[in-house]
């Protein structure tokens, strides 16, 4: 029974890897800069373009 349940959690954990996507990048705009990020940096900043695929927000 155990030894099911282990091949059930592993399938199933393998399944949800298969279909993960990696997170977006977005250009975010402060005070005085514009940075490249998937999260806000903090407070304060404003989202004002996204959906890049690379970190330096060309594609």
């Amino acid at each position: 029974m155990r030894l099911r349940f282990a091949l059930l959690l592993t399938l199933a954990f393998l399944s949800a890897a298969a279909i993960a996507a990696p997170a977006s990048y977005y250009w975010w705009q402060g005070k005085h800069t514009t940075i490249c990020a998937q999260t806000s940096p903090g407070k304060g900043w404003v989202r004002i373009s996204g959906a890049f695929v690379k970190a330096d927000c060309s594609i």
